[in-house]
C-alpha cells in the first residue's frame, strides 16, 4: 500500500508517517510540503490514498483538492484539515474527496476514515452527520429510496455514496459526465437533498457503499 502525505508542516508528515507505519504493515509513504510537488509525485507514482491538508502554500483555498480530484479521479483523497467549517467539509466532498478528517479528530478518528476511504466509501465527521440528519435531510429508509428512484438512479446513488466522482460514475456507466449531472439532480430533487454531500450522508446510513448490484438485484 502506497500514501502520499501533503501538508506544509513537516512535524504534521512527520507524524502521520510514524503513525501510519506503526498501524498498517507493507505500506510505504510519500511526503509533499505543497501541491505543485504532490502533482508530480502522483505523475511518477501509483498511490492508494492521498491524505493532504486543505490549505497549502502558493494555492488558493480549495484549487489543489479540485487538481488532484481531477487530474486523479480513481485515487481516494482524504483531506486532514484545522478547519471545522462544515461548509468546508461539505465543499470538499463536493469536489470529489473522499472524506474529511479535522486535525483535532482523536487518532482513532484518522484510522476509520482511512480504512473506510480505502474500502471505497467515504467518511465524513459525525457532528456534520448529525447536523444534517437534524437539520434538512428527511429520515429516509432503504424501501422509501428503493421505491422513489429508477434503477439508474439508484444505481448512481450508490456509487456518489461510494466516493465516486461524476467523471468515474459517467465512465462506468458509458454515458456523458453532464448526463450523470442531471441524474444526480434528480436524486437530489426525488429525496429532498440538498447536495451530494447529504446524498453520501444517506448512502452511510443506508449501508449502499459497495452494494448497488446488490440493491438493483433485489428489485427483480
Amino acid at each position: 500500500m502506497n500514501i502520499l502525505i501533503v501538508d506544509d508542516h513537516q512535524l504534521i508528515r512527520s507524524g502521520l508517517r510514524d503513525l501510519l507505519h506503526n498501524k498498517y504493515s507493507d505500506i510505504a509513504t510519500s511526503e509533499a510540503d505543497k501541491g505543485s510537488v504532490a502533482l508530480n509525485l502522483i505523475d511518477e507514482q501509483s498511490f492508494d490514498l492521498a491524505i493532504v491538508d486543505l490549505f497549502l502554500p502558493g494555492e488558493a483555498a480549495f484549487v489543489f483538492i479540485r487538481k488532484l480530484c481531477d487530474k486523479r479521479p480513481e485515487l481516494p483523497v482524504l483531506v486532514l484539515s484545522a478547519s471545522e467549517d462544515n461548509a468546508h467539509i461539505r465543499k470538499c466532498i463536493d469536489l470529489g474527496a473522499c472524506g474529511f478528517v479535522m486535525k483535532s479528530a482523536p487518532q482513532a478518528d484518522l484510522i476509520k476514515a482511512i480504512d473506510i476511504t480505502l474500502a471505497g466509501g467515504v467518511y465524513i465527521p459525525v457532528d456534520l452527520t448529525q447536523q444534517d440528519s437534524a437539520g434538512k435531510q428527511p429520515a429516509l429508509n432503504l424501501a422509501d429510496v428503493t421505491s422513489t428512484l429508477t434503477d439508474r438512479q439508484l444505481e448512481i446513488l450508490c456509487m456518489v455514496a461510494e466516493g465516486k466522482t461524476n467523471k468515474e460514475i459517467a465512465r462506468q456507466c458509458q454515458v456523458s459526465d453532464n448526463t450523470i449531472k442531471v441524474h444526480v439532480s434528480a436524486i437530489l430533487k426525488s429525496l429532498n437533498l440538498s447536495n451530494r454531500t447529504q446524498i453520501g450522508i444517506l448512502g452511510q446510513k443506508l449501508g449502499l457503499v459497495n452494494t448497488a448490484q446488490q440493491q438493483l438485484s433485489s428489485r427483480h
